[in-house]
């Protein structure tokens, strides 16, 4: 069960792991007493079960065994570890990422590069960024992505996708994107990182606010 790949960050650690384990190999790598968990003992789903265990092995590999993990009221993730103190999860049919910080929030997105965003991008995407966009399958993950990685890393709850949250510039040469979100009372730009590969798209961000303009 090794990394797929991890990336560099300055108090941070990233990486991924690849799902190609069965439901029975991963459970082979647990322990009775961490099967019990009850978020685990409410899935029904053999693709959740296996993306739960996916993404504890990884924890496990990345920090050690000495770790908890719980939820929010509104489903964010919370790490419960002596040294990283903030975590941000996602996955897609084929991968698990994970992104932990010592002393910031962050958020994560992965997404695969086959789905079909056309029937979506209205709901996520301005009239500008949809200009921006046109066809173009990979802006259109890296889009739904940078926005989904934004919405995890601010926590507010009911983010209008479209309105609150503007991706400004695509850099394809260094991988980076600028992306402002709009509160009620500020306005935050963030400059997010993302990698491609496997006919996946990851962005990720930090809670490391380029400018912030208060209302």
């Amino acid at each position: 069960m090794p990394i797929y790949k991890s990336i560099s960050i300055d108090k941070g650690l990233l990486s991924v792991w690849q799902i190609s384990e069965t439901l029975e190999e991963l459970l082979s790598a647990f322990t009775q007493e961490e099967l019990a968990d009850p978020a685990f003992q409410s899935f029904t789903f053999e693709k959740r079960k296996c993306e739960w265990l996916a993404t504890r092995a990884l924890l496990k590999q990345m920090i050690g065994a000495e770790f908890k993990v719980s939820y929010s009221p509104s489903g964010k993730p919370l790490l419960n570890h002596l040294v990283y103190k903030h975590i941000s999860i996602s996955h897609s049919r084929d991968f698990v990422v994970v992104y932990l910080h010592q002393d910031q929030a962050v958020g994560i997105d992965v997404e695969s590069m086959n789905r079909n965003y056309a029937p979506i991008t209205k709901r996520y995407l301005s009239e500008s960024e949809l200009g921006d966009v046109k066809e173009n399958i990979l802006h259109q993950c890296l889009y739904w992505c940078a926005k989904e990685a934004i919405f995890k890393l601010v926590e507010d709850e009911g983010i209008d996708f479209r309105k609150q949250i503007e991706v400004m510039a695509l850099d394809s040469q260094k991988t980076y994107m600028t992306a402002k979100y709009t509160s009620a009372d500020e306005e935050t730009i963030y400059r997010l990182q993302y990698d491609i590969f496997h006919q996946h798209c990851m962005v990720w961000a930090c809670n490391i606010p380029s400018t912030t303009i208060k209302f």
